[in-house]
């Protein structure tokens, strides 16, 4: 933890009071004693709805003001703002990640996403937003508070209101909350919260409201890892599905059937301890898919309701492609930046069924270091400062020898007699791909150019072309992956 004591506190309390007053110009007072700004109501929805995940301390300082409705005055204060970022957070010994996991696991229950207030007919506007973003401001401070007290790391969360707002509207819409998780590390991008959420809205609005865990791009997974996530599921009670919206929006259908014929084959072959059966581990057509959503949906009160699907998920989990391969049309746009879709739809997916897209958003969740993030496609690659931490992790996690048949590169790592280990380290990786591609800096002497290597090796990760993929919980990852790394 760095500190920083400011003693010109003078100046830095003009410099806060000119920051507010920008963003209090042409601000009017309401009735009610709230403020509505000229300023924002002049802004288009887009701008208003940009997400944010990270802010600089003075920018949070601010917004968290803000939403509290603090004014400032200046006075000669020592203002302190305490910085919390990790220092080498890659650099994570198996002792200090188990030590991690464990405050991970008696901790998990608070990571919960922020509740509307209760409102109806006699609410003003006004009122509302008022409520609201007090909820929102004590939300963020409970979440502030569990990584001070217990030294943990969150994801750079959503911490926009605005589009937290548009997952209440979908949510209370809807009579399905799908929520699409990236089959590779499907608990990373699940919040466990937003169905106990659901749960609670369904109770008070006296509703009867589903959740729904899509697992997408099952196609990464084979059959046994299919398997032992759909033994987890159903251990935990958890309603789940398996798709691939890249197959599905190839309209392979021979390739979809081919993958659930292996199944079938296996599944005859070894009995499974569990009830785990067929049905549970097939891979859905697009069809299959909106007939579960039928199956799962409550019933409608007359024939003439439609059925409302919310669909929710991180950005680049393929909730876009989700909904092409659903349409059979590219009606929505998808692409590789997070936070495409700024807003929330409605898209007729058939005479009974309609679709709600909630924007891709980022719930808060835990993770061990700020590589993993960037190796889950949570921060972004080409903004990334430091790449030797994604690279050492991805390093670890891919065997040497696949990385090497992959890529046809020879990697030199350090003797063991020096020390080494077999694994490749970030340097040792990103020099010899630099190296086999040309990517020479020079302006360094003729040194490879182990940034832009670790730019190539990060997105052919994100994208699936180097895999890994994560167990459930308690299963060994070695062992786990073994089928990927097996040569023939």
């Amino acid at each position: 933890m760095v500190q920083k004591t400011f003693h010109h506190a003078n100046g830095l309390g003009h410099a806060i009071i000119n920051a507010r007053n920008k963003t209090r110009r042409g601000q009017r007072a309401l009735p009610d004693g709230t403020t509505d700004s000229s300023r924002e109501e002049r802004q288009p929805g887009w701008v208003r709805l940009q997400s944010v995940t990270q802010e600089r301390d003075l920018d949070e300082f601010l917004n968290t003001a803000e939403l509290a409705g603090t004014d400032f005055t200046a006075t000669k204060l020592n203002i302190k703002i305490l910085h919390q970022d990790q220092t080498n957070p890659f650099l994570l010994t198996d002792e200090q990640q188990q030590e991690v996991n464990e405050r991970q696991r008696s901790n998990r229950r608070r990571l919960t996403v922020p509740r509307r207030p209760y409102w109806d007919s006699s609410t003003t506007p006004g009122e509302l937003d008022k409520a609201e973003r007090m909820a929102f401001l004590e939300w963020r401070r409970g979440l502030a508070e569990l990584e001070e007290q217990h030294d943990l790391l969150l994801t750079p969360f959503e911490r926009n209101i605005e589009v937290w707002r548009q997952l209440w509207r979908v949510v209370e819409r809807s009579s399905v909350v799908v929520q699409i998780c990236d089959a590779r590390e499907p608990l990373f991008y699940r919040s466990q919260d937003l169905a106990v959420y659901i749960r609670e809205l369904a109770f008070n609005e006296k509703k009867d409201k589903r959740n729904l865990l899509l697992i997408n791009k099952a196609d990464m997974l084979s059959v046994r890892q299919r398997r032992l996530w759909a033994r987890y599921f159903k251990r935990e009670q958890i309603k789940f599905a398996f798709f691939s919206a890249v197959m599905a929006s190839l309209e392979d259908s021979l390739a979809v059937m081919r993958l659930n014929d292996e199944i079938n084959e296996e599944l005859q072959k070894e009995q499974d301890e569990d009830d785990v059966t067929a049905d549970d581990i097939n891979v859905l057509s697009v069809d299959q898919l909106e007939d579960l959503f039928l199956k799962t949906a409550p019933p409608p009160e007359s024939e003439t309701d439609k059925i409302y699907i919310g669909l929710v998920g991180y950005p680049n989990v393929g909730k876009s492609s989700t909904i092409n391969a659903l349409l059979g049309a590219k009606k929505v746009s998808v692409s590789a930046t997070p936070g495409k879709t700024k807003h929330f739809q409605t898209i007729h997916l058939s005479e009974r069924v309609v679709l709600c897209d909630c924007p891709g958003l980022v719930f808060p969740n835990f993770a061990s270091t700020k590589a993993e993030l960037v190796c889950n496609g949570v921060l972004p690659i080409d903004q990334m400062r430091e790449y030797t931490g994604p690279a050492g992790l991805v390093a670890k996690r891919i065997p040497k020898a696949h990385l090497e048949q992959i890529y046809g590169i020879k990697i030199q790592t350090r003797p063991e007699i020096d020390g080494g280990t077999g694994i490749p380290n970030a340097d040792e990786l990103l020099g010899a791909y630099a190296i086999a591609r040309g990517f020479i800096r020079s302006s360094k002497g003729g040194r490879p150019d182990e940034s832009k290597a670790a730019r190539v090796i990060l997105k052919d990760y994100v994208k699936g072309k180097l895999l890994y993929c994560t167990p459930p919980p308690g299963l060994d990852p070695v062992e786990y992956n073994k089928e990927t790394y097996a040569t023939n």
